[in-house]
């Protein structure tokens, strides 16, 4: 158990899990070491402390959340559309340098 609060750990500060665990063992990390899973983990702790703790949703919060939605996605998806135009000019090659075309000899 204690090893794999070490590769946690790396999750944690966003290291190469996956390269740790092939180094010292010699094979592919475990289905449990992805990041997916590790993710789904946290948010069902998450919920579950919730939960338990008590969330109380009336009326208003849902109004605002329902209010507040359309706005939330649309600055996702310009957030989003930003940061493709960002990638896509960073990444773009160069053009082709143009030929030089002389003129004909005018006589």
């Amino acid at each position: 158990m204690g090893k794999i609060l070490k590769y946690l750990k790396l999750f944690g500060l966003f290291k190469n899990v996956q390269g740790a665990y092939k180094e010292e063992k010699g094979k592919d990390r475990p289905s449990f070491l992805s990041r997916r899973f590790i993710g789904a983990v946290v948010v069902l702790i998450g919920a579950l402390l919730s939960l338990h703790f008590g969330v109380k949703i009336d009326e208003n919060v849902l109004n605002n959340i329902t209010d507040n939605t359309e706005k939330v996605v649309s600055a996702g998806i310009l957030l989003y559309g930003l940061i493709m135009e960002i990638v896509g000019i960073v990444k773009r090659q160069k053009p082709a340098t143009e030929k030089k075309v002389e003129p004909l000899n005018p006589s």
